[in-house]
């Protein structure tokens, strides 16, 4: 008897454990209001008691498209990053301090064609020949 009461607190301290989340930065939104979601690379989808839980596996563009006046809303999550779907709450989950975030965003705006068009408009100045 007393064996199968240890089994039942270890469950019962299972639940606790699954129904706490930790995250380092993250943004929570009323499920009911969301009409789709978007994610721009390879993700995998796990089903939970209530609902569901998304865990990217690469960097990813998300958005979340609303039902109301269509309105979206758009972020980058990077790899481990979760989505999760919690009866009415849909949890976007970064592991990342929100610092990391806004380094990413300044990347994904292509570093590469803001330095060309630097030089090309520099160049005329410096040659002072035209």
């Amino acid at each position: 008897m007393g064996h199968s009461m240890a089994e039942q607190s270890n469950k019962e301290n299972v639940v606790e454990t699954q129904s706490q989340t930790e995250a380092a930065s993250g943004i929570i939104i009323n499920a009911s209001q969301m009409q789709s979601i978007d994610i721009s690379d390879r993700f995998t989808r796990t089903l939970t008691e209530t609902g569901w839980r998304i865990t990217l596996e690469a960097s990813a563009r998300v958005t979340i498209n609303f039902i109301t006046s269509m309105r979206k809303y758009e972020v980058t999550l990077m790899q481990n990053d979760i989505i999760e779907r919690d009866s009415d709450d849909l949890i976007l989950i970064r592991n990342h301090p929100a610092d990391t975030y806004r380094s990413q965003r300044n990347v994904s705006a292509s570093p590469l064609a803001r330095n060309t068009n630097r030089t090309q408009a520099s160049e005329p100045s410096t040659d002072g020949t035209d």
